[in-house]
């Protein structure tokens, strides 16, 4: 038992810090938006940092699940201490995510830009201000797709230190460029909006080049070792292909949901937009615990099953639900005591606080129940059992959140806190089926490499 609290903690704890960095972070980036005087141009920013997280997060689904495939093949693999083969994931991985998934989705996306932009924003004036950031975010996306991968296979050799400390740093480059070229600071133009995508597009190449030299010069158990040959095998690809497309397609489907969810809030104005984009960034810090625990408990549930030690699987579920209760009531708490000056650092408009503000309880609410479905979710992955995962995540998201969103805001006309009540509902429902499932154990047979 204390081996296993001893690997969650040396996997999540490190995860968990840096996702939550990293969306401080962002929030910093919401918060200097906010130094923008114009109210017109400043809403007209925030809005189109909603729209372009949309659009990217819904480009990188496809390359996450490959990554989550990735994971717990190599997971596998280390279970069985095969060292060529772990070699030939890492390589397989990136060939196919990097050249065949992410290139060809970041053109497509920029070829539409304003399209994209229009119909997701509902207002011109989102694409007129915010098209200089959407095209640095998503050339930053070739990199981050990069170091997407290797942050997360280094959790499945267990490094997620290195990540974390990689991650702040570059992250630092990101934070002083906001500062500077949103602002226009001793020789730097004025850029507004577009100055934080080239901050964020600048810490996204530095932190590709530390990764590369984690790859081919450090003593990471990640390391390419220079007299391997790789042969390209198609059953590897078979492999990762098998568990990565239902992860994908569950993503894809959570995503594209998220889209189109946009486009009706737009409906409600850009000020409502707006105050949805700082919900979602404070709702997101919190439910990085549970994002952070799913990505870190998977590869070692994976290796657990790898080795026919089921028991173990479960405990490292258990124990990392708590630790998710634990750390999310925390930063609840926090987030609802200081309210008032979190939301002065974010914005000077008493309307899109007003907003936000009778939101927040709904908002607490909600992290607590997709917190616990991500501890469940990172155990049905590890697993490899994405198939049942994209099934009701399609489900719950086209069907319930889409659907009654909809009716809620254009037939209703009930405004934004119908749809965090939905946001919680559906998180809800989602927890319950993954619980459910999880301890049915119908995991414990899912193939996920041919060979084993």
């Amino acid at each position: 038992m204390e081996k296993i609290k001893k690997n969650i903690i040396k996997n999540s704890i490190p995860t968990i810090i840096a996702f939550i960095l990293s969306d401080i972070f962002t929030m910093i980036d919401t918060m200097l938006i906010g130094s923008i005087s114009d109210e017109t141009t400043y809403v007209a920013s925030l809005s189109a940092i909603n729209v372009t997280a949309k659009v990217m997060l819904f480009v990188s689904a496809i390359s996450r699940g490959i990554n989550v495939a990735s994971s717990t093949i190599l997971s596998r693999y280390i279970a069985n201490n095969d060292k060529e083969k772990m070699q030939s994931t890492i390589i397989h991985t990136i060939i196919l995510n990097v050249f065949f998934i992410s290139l060809p989705l970041v053109i497509i996306s920029l070829i539409f830009m304003k399209e994209i932009m229009i119909f997701i924003g509902n207002d011109s004036i989102i694409y007129d201000v915010g098209k200089g950031y959407y095209i640095a975010i998503m050339i930053g996306f070739l990199f981050s797709s990069f170091n997407n991968i290797l942050a997360f296979l280094s959790r499945s050799v267990c490094e997620a230190k290195r990540s974390l400390y990689m991650e702040t740093f570059a992250n630092i480059f990101n934070v002083v460029g906001d500062i500077v070229l949103i602002n226009g600071l001793f020789i730097f133009p004025k850029l507004g909006v577009t100055g934080a995508g080239v901050a964020t597009l600048t810490y996204k190449v530095i932190l590709t080049v530390m990764w590369i030299f984690v790859l081919f010069k450090s003593k990471s158990k990640l390391r390419i070792n220079v007299d391997y040959k790789f042969k390209f095998d198609k059953k590897m690809i078979k492999d990762i292909l098998r568990t990565g497309i239902p992860a994908s397609t569950e993503l894809l489907s959570a995503r594209g949901a998220n889209i189109i969810f946009t486009k009706i809030i737009a409906g409600l104005g850009t000020t409502y937009l707006a105050a949805q984009q700082i919900c979602m960034t404070i709702f997101n810090l919190i439910i990085e615990v549970g994002n952070a625990l799913c990505v870190s408990i998977a590869p070692l549930v994976s290796e657990s099953i790898g080795k026919q030690k089921y028991e173990t699987a479960k405990i490292y579920v258990r124990y990392s639900r708590k630790i998710a209760i634990i750390i999310s009531t925390v930063i609840g708490l926090l987030i609802m005591i200081l309210s008032t000056p979190l939301l002065n650092l974010y914005t000077n408009s008493e309307t899109v606080k007003s907003i936000v503000k009778g939101l927040l309880i709904i908002i607490i609410i909600a992290q607590y129940a997709q917190n616990i479905r991500d501890i469940y979710n990172g155990g049905l992955i590890g697993s490899g059992d994405t198939k049942y995962i994209a099934k009701y995540t399609i489900l719950t998201d086209v069907v319930l959140k889409v659907i009654l969103s909809y009716i809620c805001i254009n037939i209703l006309k009930l405004g934004l806190v119908s749809i965090w009540v939905i946001i919680a509902t559906q998180e809800f429902l989602k927890a319950i089926i993954f619980y459910k499932r999880f301890h049915s154990d119908n995991w414990k047979n899912i193939k996920v490499i041919d060979s084993l």
